[in-house]
């Protein structure tokens, strides 16, 4: 029975503010280019592309002058100056001595009570804990800058994280362990180049951003990306104003009722072994879904960062 229910502006803002305000908005408009890890690259990138275009101008020049001194994996100046163009660095330094494997995802029991995060976010090593204490790091000027810095990297990447439905649940790890296929045929490629059928986590994370946005070649449409921020724009203040505590219960309820409904994934026993057939109702519906995540990501995302540096 089943559960009911590359974007690379590394130009970025040049030194005066009304040509960063202009050029932010061109990145976003003109189209973005992407590569095969969405939500993923394209993904968080389109996060922070919306979140950019929200930006009030005095959390702008704030993010500027933070990314001033930004440097990349080895040490050299990114030329990274937009929120675009950092929101994938959390990925970029998998494997190395930043990197924290555990806080880009929360671990919700789906077959259970979530109420003792101890239990799904041990030592709060996990998404929902860190873009609290990455928050209270960004909005304290007393901080060194490079902390402040790494904070809001970590903050713009875990905004889009949290609304992937399937980082908010253990079920499957995630649903990295279900393999799925497109009806008729086979995915392939997934995170790793291999010739192999896509996870159901693979598929949240890279095919069903691909689809909903229609890439081009290497590039993200405009008229993609004039549609998430118009919203982004629209989106109800009240959802929009919910802080971080809040995102992952509502991602967690679509993982539930969206992502994890599919035949044979059941509480009453363990994951199915099959390759499961992705009929194009689940496939139009997930895309439904991620385009909406994507806009209120970005909303809530230019929110949070209008608060913490507009002051």
């Amino acid at each position: 029975m089943a559960l009911a229910a590359s974007l690379n502006p590394r130009g970025g803002a040049p030194s005066r503010v009304r040509r960063a305000v202009s050029l932010l908005l061109a990145f976003a408009l003109a189209g973005i280019p992407w590569c095969a890890q969405a939500w993923g690259p394209v993904g968080h990138r389109a996060v922070g592309a919306i979140a950019d275009a929200l930006l009030a101008p005095q959390a702008r020049t704030a993010v500027a002058e933070l990314l001033r001194s930004d440097r990349d994996r080895e040490g050299r100046p990114s030329g990274r100056k937009s929120l675009a163009s950092i929101a994938d660095w959390a990925d970029q330094i998998r494997g190395g001595p930043q990197d924290r494997p555990r806080w880009h995802f929360d671990n919700r029991p789906l077959c259970g009570s979530d109420r003792d995060m101890q239990s799904w976010c041990p030592q709060g090593a996990c998404a929902t804990a860190e873009i609290g204490r990455m928050r209270a790091i960004l909005r304290d000027p007393s901080r060194p800058p490079a902390e402040r810095e790494q904070a809001l990297k970590w903050i713009v990447h875990l905004a889009a994280d949290i609304h992937q439905p399937l980082h908010e649940v253990d079920y499957a790890a995630g649903g990295n362990r279900i393999r799925v296929r497109l009806r008729g045929q086979r995915f392939r490629g997934g995170h790793h180049g291999k010739h192999d059928r896509l996870s159901l986590h693979g598929f949240w994370d890279s095919r069903v951003v691909a689809l909903a946005l229609h890439p081009e070649g290497d590039w993200i449409p405009r008229t993609s990306l004039q549609r998430l921020i118009r919203s982004a724009r629209a989106e109800d203040p009240r959802r929009v104003e919910e802080p971080p505590s809040a995102w992952g219960p509502e991602s967690f309820e679509l993982a539930r009722t969206v992502a994890l409904d599919l035949p044979g994934i059941s509480c009453d026993a363990p994951p199915p072994r099959r390759t499961i057939t992705l009929s194009r109702a689940y496939v139009m519906r997930a895309e439904q879904v991620a385009e909406a995540q994507l806009a209120l990501a970005g909303a809530r995302l230019a929110y949070l960062l209008n608060g913490a540096l507009a002051r």
